[in-house]
């Protein structure tokens, strides 16, 4: 044998990876198998390991894996007389293999199935694979298991084909050939001498071709594959069972009516569905309930119950609305399915509640009896939720944690808030009134017997009236106010009492229509700032109780304020409470009334800025002391944002007092603690709201505000001074007096921070700093964006441009995202308006045709320079062609273009998560479109053709990457493609080609080994 050096190379490899002792050996094996495996020798090496029958199934498996591999990966070195000797190569090991164990004869049809993608001069797979292998039983099995995976092949995202290659094999090899699968496996089902399995692969085989979408309703009419499908429910072998609900749900999917179906369909789909299937399921139904698996709560065959009666429910909804009788089993079941303990599973069938919810209120009326048949169905799904809703008696409640770990205690919140969805649905239907009475039926019972109930029992109800709010009128009249009624009665429990303070933040609005409420539930609310576990329940509903009913509270802000006082000084609240507390407190100061207006706002703001003073006056402060002075700014920052004082010019003028006696105590804090984290974060959110939404008040103070925001990130670095400036460009206009100041200040403190940022980037890696990282170039984005002509034309964008180059290496998700979306703001335009530029110089040539310029350069909108300046704009793009700085971009990407190549094909290939290639992507196109159009447009060279500078690029970045990660062959189909494309000018190609090279280089590297 020629290849048995490389053989024994191969079998010595693998029983070092699986036999050694010594780990390091392993290793070792591992990576020389990776290697070998992309060697154009491991094509023969593998093929000779598969046809030497003396060798075991571990080689013959690695074997026929890496077969596979090498097809996907590297098929262009095949060739087509290549690809067709493998072929025949391959189907020998298969019939040789027919009795073999089953993963080899899998690996081989997988390998079978990827040439048949790809292998455009094999006329006929299923033709060919059909005469080899049906004629004799034995091999039955292996044509049946190449047609199975077959489908999932063509669908495979590793087989990168062109699109109308890809469609046109697809079409050949499935969507020509679905008819002769369904007459195939009728055949087989026929056959006695098949093997006892037989049954089981015909069903795969027919799911796979359904789930694709090849087989349609049609084809299976008079056939027994409907009815081989639901016997396989039946079996205990939970394979079997799991592809046969994966069969009956392709089946139900494909009876959905769609609206140019043929009237012959439609007929079809509804005899299928009225006649064949509802019955069926009904019997379903009645296994399901009978069937001692689900009884023991087997959650993978509860999951398939539910999947077969979910997927019917949405594709019959309409039909279900229209004629209920019919469908009345069907709805049983699921409501069934709705009271399995299964929570995860049940998830499911959430969905069809809400069509099923939109579809009753849609076709049918209140006085139909099909409305009140569903009526009935949702009135029992709300006692359903309700205990569903429960906390497993097994909750300590006397752990912060119940007992759970946080992953347990996080998907119990979010099933929570996911059924209450499903309540919401549950309303719209039944009725605000006739729902709420049944949470009220519940709590009643649990406060009203002899034996008090467990705490679960009353807390599920609470929490259901929270769900149901958002359906339930402010007007409610009837089972609202028997509700809040019982308030007082509930067990002193801190659960009941955190889940019922809830319910009044819930019901705000309605408190508002009902004001005699709301002097109980504001003291009900206070007493529970008492009671730690509740005391965030509290916050949340006083902020809401003070939004909505400001006006009956506005009496009372004196005796708030006091109260106030009292609980963010005791040390009892989390600071996002007090939070929660000082934004009620604006709610209610405004709606207070003159003259007290002024005196509320005094009275909140003046105490923070006198703790604040004392702080500021004291030498050195402690972690305690700079944590409470941060928490005074978050207080005031957060009053001044909600409180509203339009219309009331003594109140403006106070608030206006403030802010201008709050700077300098803002300001000497940045000076003082400018590189503390957390006093940082707390000064930034505050000048935020003063720039925001106070901004004609600071227009006197704007610049020392931007002077002491560029000088604390200077001297600290800290991100959130970037954070900031980005918010003060973002209203930039507001804080000038005019366009030519405005213009001023965003350059200048845009220059500045960057001065300081690029100082920052030179000694410090990208990948430490990605906070900074991100939010220097989203500031560096939304600048470019509005006022590009001057942010370009800065001395040191030049070096920017380098360091966003260089910041393209950064390793974190997000401060990529900033990094590639600045790029894009760069280079998008750039490209957009050589394109202008060049249809504006089209444009001319006509109109010279009719005696308009010829030809002439100095007749287009453009400088001398290649820009003017561009005033500040708002978020649209520019359209002119004289406010964007086309040239210096252009310059720019032709100096430094192949760092900028380098950088984004490395990313690509190995840096960048994958959610960014198409972003890196999308930014090498506009790259090769500027660097090969850029130079002659802005001589006034319209009619050159595109440079090949990039191709050269590309050529030469590629020599860097080594074969064996990248053949040859594929690198020069790389570089011709990208050729082609730029002479075509087909810049949204080169996107598709760079998104493919990425996918390719990704495939070959890092998504396979040597053991997959």
């Amino acid at each position: 044998m020629s290849n048995q050096p490389a053989v024994d190379e191969v079998i010595n490899a693998l029983n070092a990876l699986y036999q050694s002792a010594d780990l390091k050996a392993r290793e070792q094996a591992n990576s020389w198998l990776e290697q070998f495996q992309k060697t154009t020798q491991a094509w023969t090496t593998s093929d000779a390991i598969l046809g030497t029958a003396e060798l075991g199934l571990e080689a013959k498996l690695f074997a026929a894996q890496t077969l596979r591999n090498k097809i996907i990966n590297d098929f262009a070195e095949l060739g087509e007389a290549g690809a067709l000797s493998l072929r025949d190569s391959v189907v020998n090991h298969l019939r040789n293999a027919r009795s073999g164990p089953q993963p080899l004869v899998t690996q081989l049809c997988l390998s079978l199935a990827d040439l048949a993608v790809q292998l455009g001069a094999w006329a006929d797979p299923f033709a060919d694979m059909t005469g080899s292998f049906l004629s004799d039983p034995e091999s039955v099995s292996c044509l049946l298991e190449f047609l199975a995976v077959l489908p999932e092949e063509v669908l495979n995202e590793r087989i990168i084909l062109p699109t109308d290659f890809f469609r046109r094999r697809s079409a050949e090899l499935l969507t020509r050939r679905a008819g002769d699968l369904i007459q195939l496996l009728v055949q087989c089902l026929q056959q006695p001498d098949l093997k006892a399995d037989a049954h089981t692969r015909v069903l795969v085989c027919f799911t796979s071709w359904l789930k694709n979408g090849e087989i349609t309703l049609m084809m299976m009419q008079n056939t027994p594959l409907i009815e081989l499908a639901l016997a396989a429910l039946k079996a205990d072998d939970s394979t079997v069972f799991d592809t046969a609900v994966d069969a009956i749900c392709g089946i139900i999917y494909e009876t959905h009516l769609d609206r140019d179906d043929e009237p012959e369909i439609v007929r079809v789909k509804n005899v299928t569905v009225e006649q064949q299937l509802v019955p069926q399921l009904n019997s379903v139904a009645a296994q399901m309930r009978a069937d001692p698996l689900v009884v023991e709560g087997d959650e993978e065959r509860i999951r398939g119950y539910c999947r077969i009666f979910t997927e019917a429910g949405e594709a019959w909804v309409q039909r279900m609305v229209l004629n209920t009788p019919a469908f009345e089993g069907l709805i049983s079941a699921l409501v069934d399915c709705m009271r399995l303990d299964n929570l995860d599973v049940i998830t499911m069938l959430f969905d069809f509640w809400n069509i099923l919810a939109d579809r009753a209120l849609e076709y049918t009326s209140s006085c139909d009896p099909a409305r009140r048949t569903l009526t009935n169905v949702f009135d029992t799904v709300i006692d359903i939720i309700i205990r569903h809703l429960q906390y497993p008696s097994t909750y300590d409640a006397s752990d912060s944690r119940g007992g759970w770990t946080a992953k347990e205690r996080d998907e119990f919140r979010e099933f929570r808030h996911n059924i209450g969805d499903v309540l919401k649905d549950c309303v719209r239907v039944v009725g605000p009134t006739k729902a709420l009475s049944h949470p009220y039926a519940i709590m009643v019972n649990g406060i009203s017997g002899a034996t008090q109930l467990p705490w679960q029992d009353i807390e599920a109800p609470l929490f259901a009236l929270r769900a149901m709010g958002a359906e339930v009128s402010p007007l409610e009249n009837e089972m609202l106010p028997k509700i809040m009624d019982m308030f007082t009665q509930f067990p002193a429990h801190p659960k009941l009492r955190y889940a019922a303070t809830l319910v009044i933040g819930r019901y705000t609005e309605w408190t508002y229509e009902h004001p005699q409420y709301v002097q109980f539930q504001l003291n009900y609310i206070a007493e529970g700032f008492k009671i730690r576990e509740v005391a965030a329940a509290s916050a949340q509903s006083l902020k809401y109780l003070c939004q909505d009913c400001a006006k009956y509270l506005a009496d009372h802000w004196a005796d708030l304020l006091k109260f106030y006082s009292e609980v963010a000084s005791s040390g009892t609240l989390d600071e996002g409470d007090v939070i929660e507390f000082s934004e009620a407190l604006a709610h209610v100061v405004s709606a207070v009334p003159e003259p007290n207006t002024s005196a509320a706002i005094e009275s909140f703001c003046l105490p923070i800025g006198q703790e604040l003073g004392a702080l500021l006056q004291m030498p050195q402060l402690d972690d305690s002391e700079k944590q409470q002075l941060a928490l005074l700014l978050d207080r005031l920052g957060v009053f001044l944002r909600y409180v509203h004082v339009e219309d009331n010019a003594s109140a403006e003028a106070l608030t206006e007092r403030i802010i201008n006696e709050s700077w300098p105590l803002v300001n000497t804090t940045m000076q003082r603690l400018a590189g503390d984290a957390v006093v940082s974060e707390s000064l930034s959110k505050f000048i935020r709201v003063l720039v925001e939404f106070y901004p004609g008040v600071l227009r006197p103070i704007v610049a020392q505000i931007v002077d002491a925001v560029v000088l604390a990130f200077q001297q600290t670095g800290l991100s959130a001074y970037l954070w900031l400036a980005r918010r003060i460009l973002n209203v930039s206009q507001s804080l000038a007096n005019d366009e030519p100041e405005s213009l001023q200040l965003v350059t200048q403190m845009i220059e500045r921070l960057s001065e300081a940022a690029l100082a920052l980037f030179q000694g410090t890696s990208f990948s430490d700093i990605p906070e900074t990282t991100e939010d220097y170039f989203r500031l560096l984005e939304r600048a470019v964006e509005t006022a590009p002509g001057y942010i370009i034309a800065m001395p040191t964008f030049p070096y920017v441009f380098q360091a966003a180059i260089a910041a393209l290496e950064v390793n974190q998700y997000h401060a990529q995202m900033a990094v590639l979306h600045a790029w894009s703001q760069i280079l998008n335009p750039t490209k957009r308006h050589i394109r202008m530029m060049q249809e504006s110089k089209s444009q001319a040539t006509l109109g010279g045709a009719n005696g308009g310029p010829q030809g002439n350069p100095a007749a287009l909108p453009t400088s001398p320079g290649g820009h003017f300046p561009s005033p500040l704009r708002s978020r649209r793009r520019s359209t002119r062609l004289d406010t964007y700085p086309v040239e210096q971009v252009v310059d720019l990407c032709t100096k430094h273009g192949f760092e900028l190549t380098v950088k984004i094909m490395r990313g690509v290939m190995q840096l960048f998560d994958r959610e960014a290639v198409s972003e890196a992507a999308d930014l090498f196109a506009s790259l090769v479109a500027i660097v090969s159009d850029g130079p002659a447009v802005v001589a006034g060279q319209f009619d050159s053709p595109p440079l090949p500078t990039m191709v050269e690029w590309e050529q030469a970045m590629l020599l860097q990457i080594p074969d064996a990660n990248f053949p040859a062959v594929d690198k020069q189909s790389f570089l011709g493609d990208l050729s082609e494309n730029i002479q075509a000018r087909q810049w949204p190609k080169i996107k598709v080609l760079m998104s493919d090279f990425a996918a390719v280089f990704w495939r070959r590297n890092v998504g396979s080994s040597a053991t997959n």
